[in-house]
């Protein structure tokens, strides 16, 4: 069973890409969310509660994520969460819960981004004549 979710934080480090034996390309990366509040005394922000939350991203999503993020950038990952369990040779047995992500995207309200549409395969033609569309095929 799986719980769709949000979570908004800053990368813990760069993604890492790899690529499955079949091709696919998956990458996985960590992002740091907290909660804030505002000292009374200072007047400054603080975080507590610091949770890091393991995503995977696939595919196309995998190879925009490597190609784009980096090591504290701030993101917004829609995803599906999901409880993984493991048991080491040992018998020692752990799990912690991981993020299936569906987008991410960069936090604007931390920092700003330039966007560059990549190539899509048009959906719309016959499956024995796809077609490539870029930017200039779309009026917005």
């Amino acid at each position: 069973m799986s719980t769709n979710l949000t979570v908004i934080g800053n990368l813990a480090a760069d993604p890492e890409l790899k690529f499955t034996a079949s091709g696919k390309a998956v990458a996985t990366f960590t992002v740091l969310a907290s909660r804030s509040r505002k000292n009374e005394e200072t007047g400054q922000w603080e975080s507590f509660d610091t949770t890091g939350w393991r995503v995977t991203a696939w595919e196309r999503l995998a190879e925009n994520v490597a190609e784009s993020l980096s090591k504290g950038d701030g993101v917004v990952v829609v995803g599906s969460a999901v409880w993984r369990s493991w048991e080491k040779d040992d018998g020692t047995k752990g799990g912690r819960m991981e993020v299936t992500a569906q987008h991410v995207a960069v936090d604007l309200k931390r920092g700003v981004a330039k966007v560059t549409r990549t190539a899509r395969v048009d959906v719309a033609s016959t499956a024995n004549s796809r077609t490539t569309a870029v930017d200039e095929d779309f009026p917005f």
